[in-house]
């Protein structure tokens, strides 16, 4: 069983690491990994072991979360309806 705080830690370290590789804010990486563990509790184990791994397999991909994000055009996205859009299972 994972505690709070190494569930925290992992999240600080995966998201400084792929922000670090991507070029992206590691404060919104965080938000992305918190919004599909929240969708996907069940993945919560796997990605205190597999961390960065998640991201590769679209575990993490951005409509598998619970979180709504902007997109390039500057429009707020929900997870729900861009499944809905694309025909993707809720």
């Amino acid at each position: 069983m994972t505690t709070a705080l190494e569930l925290l830690n992992k999240v600080a370290e995966v998201s400084s690491a792929v922000g670090w590789q991507s070029n992206t804010g590691a404060v919104e990486t965080a938000g992305q990994i918190i919004s599909c563990l929240y969708a996907n509790p069940d993945q919560i184990e796997r990605f205190i072991t597999e961390g960065t791994g998640l991201f590769f397999d679209g575990t993490f991909a951005f409509e598998n979360g619970s979180l709504t994000w902007h997109a390039t055009d500057g429009r707020v996205i929900s997870p729900s309806e861009y499944r809905a859009a694309k025909g993707l299972q809720q």
